[in-house]
């Protein structure tokens, strides 16, 4: 009778055994996938595709993992806690340097000029035009895509940066205020805070969606080993955030409230605020990618000899023609 019930025991713990294993196989089959983003409206298809249930279509698991700062996601990729974030050419080559090899796969925002607007404005009273600005204060976040764009912005329009005083507000509700209470003279701010900066009375000098060089662009970018052992998930990933780019970019109004939640809208703009429209995803261009590398260099800020191929892959997707 002993015997019989140890046989028994036996049996029931080699099922136990095979069904756990088999719970085990099936959770594996759910890829997972950790992603770093700030409350940017470039982001936002992120959110649709969580919502639409988009990546759960694609058999992945997306977590979205919030930063307040460039500088807390930026820890985060270097640290191993994402797998990749969205954020720029800048901080790809920058966190390379440093030691965390990383590669831009795809364009978030910012295929066409149209897209990801940011703006030079005047403080309300002070000057008209970019011309005035020569040994005026501008504010910026020194060594940052924000002082790129803005040295793009001053050079298609004849001025050399070191014709200005800048100043480094690396916090963007502060540069906002500087710039309203007139403690500089401009500042270069993204929108929706550029709108608002407007609305308060700034003087738009400069809006880059206008110039004919395409100086500002989002992208995605994983760390090498992650692009290496998940190439496939990352894919899944960017399918579904296109399928999310292409609900918002059909019936934006559908998708205000989720906008309004996830992204930073100051509480005048929020029903007035366009919701962002997105192109088809892309690799971003060698010229802008170029463009980037050069001003890294020009300011000591790079000193490893990269190429486009360095910074950008074309292993998850292909540029589009």
């Amino acid at each position: 009778m002993k015997r019989k019930l140890l046989y028994v025991v036996f049996i029931i713990s080699i099922f136990a055994v095979f069904l756990l294993s088999g719970c085990g196989q099936e959770a594996s089959n759910v890829d997972v996938l950790k992603i770093g983003i700030l409350p940017n409206e470039e982001v936002l298809p992120v959110y649709v595709a969580q919502e639409e249930g988009f990546f759960e279509r694609y058999g992945i698991d997306v977590e979205i993992v919030n930063f307040q700062s460039a500088a807390e996601r930026d820890a985060a990729i270097q640290a191993g806690a994402v797998d990749g974030v969205e954020g720029d050419l800048l901080a790809v080559a920058l966190i390379r340097q440093g030691g965390t090899p990383v590669k831009a796969v795809s364009l978030a925002m910012g295929a066409t000029p149209e897209e990801g607007r940011y703006a030079m404005l005047a403080a309300p009273g002070t000057i008209e035009n970019v011309d005035e600005l020569k040994g005026k204060k501008l504010a910026i976040s020194k060594n940052t895509i924000i002082e790129y764009v803005a040295d793009q912005m001053l050079l298609a329009n004849g001025i050399k940066p070191q014709e200005v005083q800048k100043v480094n507000i690396t916090k963007l509700p502060l540069r906002a205020e500087m710039l309203l209470q007139g403690e500089v003279t401009a500042a270069v701010l993204p929108d929706p805070l550029a709108v608002h900066a407007e609305l308060k009375g700034a003087k738009l000098l400069v809006d880059d969606t206008k110039l004919s060089e395409n100086i500002s662009q989002s992208v995605y970018f994983f760390r090498d080993d992650v692009i290496k052992n998940k190439k496939a998930t990352i894919r899944k990933f960017l399918q579904a955030f296109e399928e999310g780019a292409e609900a918002l970019t059909e019936n934006p109004e559908k998708y205000r409230d989720l906008f309004i939640e996830k992204v930073n809208i100051p509480v005048e703009l929020q029903s007035s605020y366009p919701v962002p429209t997105f192109s088809p995803l892309e690799l971003p261009s060698e010229k802008d990618t170029q463009r980037v590398i050069d001003w890294l260099r020009d300011n000591k800020l790079l000193t490893e000899d990269y190429s486009y191929t360095d910074i950008v892959t074309d292993e998850v997707i292909k540029t589009i023609d």
